[in-house]
């Protein structure tokens, strides 16, 4: 019978595909792509490397193959270059944007490289499978749209910049409309002297933020009642950023919350109810600021909490009998306050207490 037209050309195709992958197969035992070779060698000569940190990067017959190059890490079967980590390398000098042709890169840590500098983050829209992007204390002062290139990385889960000098955001209608990467879960910010213009662009990532570290900056202002939407939100560093006002009622809706650090602030107002709906808070730091009033009956609601400090406030009135609910609680400081301490021991008699702090200052009266 004879071969039909149909299958002559599945025939055809099925055996262009196996051709396809055996060439595939072929260049990746020979090593690492050649476009991405030369990317990865205009990398080297465009840093300082004084500490010899590339050295098996080169063109001799023996450094080759990438793959084998320090910091390098490729796809086993593609020959891709898929992570390059080169954090903490005492590297320096101007990164070089040809890290814009690593197209299957997954992850780069040029972390804590101090001297090096970054002119823009264009390059970053070429990497689209890009998931971990680590550039603390690299400078970006001059990155001055660098949240637009953020937004374009589609595959971006986790995002360090702390200590880059990220400019200020400057506020415009397109920044909040930017269609913006929805799979972002961990975001350090940290110690930028970012303000408050930050947050429009921030809020977009409310459905997807797992981990947001925002300590050490300029926020200056209230805390927003837009916290409260990032329902998925399990950890939340305001560490010492300039926040005054009160702490939002919304902090209640936040109810995946495990760590909430607002130490070293300026905060004021009595400490909400709403805590008490944050049952799975386990680290809550509100030391070091101006909170007065008493301390709510619904921390006693916060089962989960093992570490609570609220250390050098304006604190007043009795340790509420809740507290011997909290029997996971490990660290408890009240120290610094103008507490009465009344049947104190009774009250903790149930904590499950592996370290507990309790200073004199804290106490006022002893009944």
């Amino acid at each position: 019978m004879a071969t039909s037209p149909f299958r002559y050309f599945i025939s055809l195709f099925l055996l262009l595909l196996c051709f396809e992958a055996c060439l595939r197969v072929g260049d990746a035992k020979d090593g690492c792509r050649e476009r991405e070779r030369q990317a990865l060698l205009h990398f080297k000569q465009g840093v300082v490397d004084d500490y010899g940190v590339l050295s098996s990067w080169g063109n001799g017959e023996d450094k080759r193959d990438c793959c084998k190059w320090t910091g390098v890490e490729c796809n086993n079967q593609t020959g891709h270059v898929i992570r390059l980590d080169l954090h903490d390398q005492s590297l320096g000098g101007i990164l070089p944007t040809q890290l814009g042709n690593l197209s299957n890169l997954q992850s780069l840590d040029l972390g804590y490289n101090w001297d090096m500098t970054c002119g823009n983050l264009d390059w970053l829209s070429h990497l689209p499978s890009l998931t971990h992007l680590d550039l603390r204390w690299v400078s970006l002062s001059k990155a001055i749209h660098w949240p637009q290139a953020i937004n374009k990385m589609p595959s971006l889960t986790e995002l360090y910049l702390s200590g880059t000098q990220l400019p200020p955001i400057i506020p415009t209608i397109s920044i909040s409309h930017i269609n913006s990467s929805t799979s972002l879960a961990v975001l350090h910010l940290s110690s930028n002297g970012l303000t408050s213009s930050i947050y429009p662009w921030l809020f977009n990532f409310s459905s997807s933020l797992v981990h947001l570290d925002l300590s050490w900056n300029d926020l200056n202002g209230s805390i927003p009642d837009a916290f409260g939407d990032m329902t998925t939100l399990a950890h939340l560093d305001l560490y010492s950023s300039h926040l005054n006002g009160s702490i939002p009622d919304a902090f209640g809706n936040m109810t995946t919350l495990a760590y909430l650090h607002l130490s070293r602030n300026e905060l004021r107002g009595s400490i909400p109810d709403a805590f008490g709906d944050m049952t799975t808070l386990a680290y809550l730091d509100l030391s070091r600021n101006k909170l007065h009033g008493s301390i709510p009956d619904a921390f006693g609601d916060i089962t989960t909490l093992a570490y609570l400090d609220l250390f050098w406030n304006e604190l007043r009135g009795s340790i509420p009998d809740a507290f011997g609910n909290m029997t996971t609680l490990a660290y408890l400081d009240l120290s610094l306050n103008q507490l009465e301490v009344i049947n104190l021991w009774k009250k903790l008699e149930l904590l499950e207490k592996k370290v507990l702090f309790m200073f004199a200052q804290t106490i006022q009266r002893e009944v």
